[in-house]
């Protein structure tokens, strides 16, 4: 699958399955009966997500490979996953920000940077995990998942919804891509002599 394509797909892949987690969430906060959560278990609650995040793009990507594991295939996987989980921190860094600004305390939106730095780390090791170890991502529960998610993507109404979505990602993600390769290359000319340095010797005078 060309580069776009699967940047385009793995799009309407996080699109629907943040859909799914929404309800998942509403379900948790219902029979908690919307107690507030602290820090830690609101962390341990997004880790959970990840995990299964993690697990279910990772079996998209060996069915796409008819069940076999393809490094050409896995490593622009890999790179996708990081940029989204980078967008989701920025996400949720700003919205921190927003709302210190707002006079709403920490504490409230939830968010630490440590914390998310950790879970995107460990979400990313897990994905390499099932790359060595396969057998451990064929579970229930992700590919209850995996199915649903199909389901919703072949939905005519719906599905075509989130591939705008996925279109809108996959636009996302190339402009974050030449961001940073602009970013690279601009530091890479500003590290460089500059041509009219050093054009005049020590015995030369320059009037």
């Amino acid at each position: 699958m060309e580069i776009l394509g699967l940047t385009f797909q793995l799009g309407v892949f996080f699109a629907i399955y943040g859909f799914i987690w929404f309800f998942i969430d509403l379900g948790i906060k219902i029979i908690t009966s919307g107690s507030v959560k602290s820090e830690l278990s609101n962390y341990i609650i997004k880790g959970v997500k990840y995990l299964f995040l993690v697990n279910v793009i990772f079996l998209f990507s060996v069915s796409e490979n008819n069940s076999t594991i393809d490094s050409k295939s896995l490593i622009p996987i890999i790179v996708i996953l990081f940029l989204y989980f980078v967008g989701k921190f920025q996400k949720n860094q700003n919205k921190n920000v927003f709302l210190s600004r707002m006079g709403v305390q920490a504490q409230a939106s939830q968010f630490n940077a440590r914390y998310e730095i950790v879970l995107i780390s460990l979400s990313l090791m897990v994905f390499i995990f099932f790359v060595f170890e396969p057998s451990f991502a064929q579970n229930n529960i992700a590919l209850w998942f995996k199915v649903t998610i199909i389901d919703i993507e072949t939905t005519a109404i719906i599905g075509f919804i989130f591939k705008i979505v996925g279109f809108f990602f996959l636009v996302d993600i190339l402009t974050k891509t030449m961001n940073a390769f602009q970013f690279i290359t601009a530091k890479i000319v500003s590290s460089k002599p500059s041509k009219n340095q050093d054009q005049f010797d020590d015995f030369e005078e320059v009037e």
